[in-house]
């Protein structure tokens, strides 16, 4: 009998931990966000699960900032438990002289683009209503992730964080700062638009065919319909992608650049 209680016991206390991750995992906001322009932004990959060790970045004053994307960071700092500041927050700030600061909440948790001419420039995740500074200015911090394919995930580690006025920045390039997907077309997915619009070309050019040879064109590239028309949209299409690629060069240039320069401060590597 106390083997089966012990048993029923144990799945009892399973049972009430599996609940208890679901309505954590229900409480947490999305870490995805749609603008009113159709860019589509996913942090997903960044959000660090239960257990696994927080994103971690550090400033010119050797301070420490440990935070999450989209949650709250899975680990107090000791310094804050020490100083009886086990507040649960998305953003830590340790300083070197061992004092402990969260910067903000992720119920209060924004999204923004760092340019809204450029959207592909990147994204910002801002957390608001932290501790307040002296004065009684509540301390706030933005993330910010710069669009570069190039970089995969990237290291906040590898730029220093900013902090001014009790206002912080924690930035780095990333993939992740490059925008998901648009808006739809006509609500139609973009999978689907494609295998329309596949389809569509593929009635055309069957329809065309069969009435030219019909009209005594020799079948193959002779029979196509509108033959010289489609000849002209190729010269057109290839001077469009050698200008188009230019201009994409150009933009990343000028990215690379940004991401070393936002609000009139240099970001330095670390």
């Amino acid at each position: 009998w106390r083997e089966k209680n012990g048993n029923a016991r144990c799945f009892l206390a399973a049972v009430y931990i599996v609940a208890a991750l679901g309505v954590v995992r229900a409480q947490l906001p999305e870490c995805r966000h749609t603008f009113p322009d159709g860019n589509t932004f996913d942090l997903s990959g960044l959000r660090k699960p239960a257990m696994q060790r927080d994103w971690y970045a550090d400033d010119r004053n050797g301070n420490m900032y440990y935070f999450n994307m989209c949650a709250d960071a899975n680990e107090v700092p000791e310094a804050c438990v020490s100083l009886n500041k086990a507040v649960q927050a998305p953003v830590y700030e340790v300083t070197k002289g061992g004092d402990c600061y969260w910067l903000g909440q992720t119920k209060s948790m924004e999204w923004e683009l760092i340019d809204e001419t450029e959207p592909a420039a990147g994204v910002e995740l801002y957390y608001f209503d932290g501790e307040q500074c002296a004065g009684g200015v509540a301390r706030d911090v933005r993330v910010q992730l710069f669009c570069d394919p190039d970089a995969g995930v990237g290291k906040p580690l590898d730029y220093y964080v900013l902090e001014e006025d009790c206002h912080y920045s924690i930035t780095w390039p990333s993939k992740y700062g490059c925008p998901a997907g648009g808006g739809s077309f006509f609500g139609m997915g973009g999978s689907t638009f494609v295998t329309w619009f596949v389809l569509g070309i593929c009635i055309y050019l069957g329809v065309g065919v069969a009435h030219n040879v019909s009209q005594g064109a020799t079948p193959g590239p002779e029979a196509l319909p509108h033959k010289d028309f489609w000849m002209q949209v190729a010269t057109l299409a290839t001077e469009g992608f050698h200008w188009t690629r230019a201009k994409i060069e150009e933009m990343l240039g000028r990215r690379k650049a940004a991401y070393e320069r936002v609000d009139g401060v240099e970001y330095e590597w670390g």
